[in-house]
């Protein structure tokens, strides 16, 4: 069982790379595309995390969801900060 879950948590990495570079091609913003690469990351990290847990390995995979919590959480705030209407603008 090892081995299927060594194998898939590979694919996915390869399909996270192919599939952040697609996002950064489509929509040129770089952190979305990073955002995209770091849930695939995350995934590998669990699969290679249940093919043989040690804590090596959980502290990886606890560093890239943090670092994609991270990210999110800069989205989101960075979205915000863009929808929203200008200030009053201090004319001195």
């Amino acid at each position: 069982m090892g081995e299927i879950t060594e194998a898939a948590s590979a694919v996915v990495v390869a399909m996270g790379i192919v599939v952040g570079a697609a996002t950064l091609a489509a929509t040129r913003r770089p952190m979305a595309a990073l955002a995209v690469l770091l849930d695939f990351l995350a995934a590998a990290g669990l699969l290679h995390l249940a093919a043989d847990p040690t804590y090596l390995r959980a502290l990886s995979a606890a560093i890239v969801l943090g670092i994609r919590h991270l990210i999110t959480w800069s989205l989101q705030t960075g979205s915000r900060a863009a929808m929203m209407p200008p200030g009053p603008r201090d004319t001195g």
